[in-house]
């Protein structure tokens, strides 16, 4: 007579596989939709003109 041997119940780590995997793509795409929505201001590059202009200021 054979007996039928039940396969173990899947762990906690292994059911929330998933939901980990879904919480950190999330948080990635909304830290990649922020980073191309921010405007950087654009530093103006400063010349040996400006440069002294800056310290006549001062």
């Amino acid at each position: 007579m054979q007996t039928d041997t039940l396969s173990p119940v899947s762990s906690t780590a292994e059911q929330l596989r998933p939901v980990v995997i879904t919480v950190v793509l999330a948080k990635v795409a909304v830290f990649a939709l922020l980073m191309t929505t921010l405007n950087y201001p654009v530093l103006p590059s400063l010349s040996a003109g400006d440069a002294l202009e800056m310290a006549a200021v001062r």
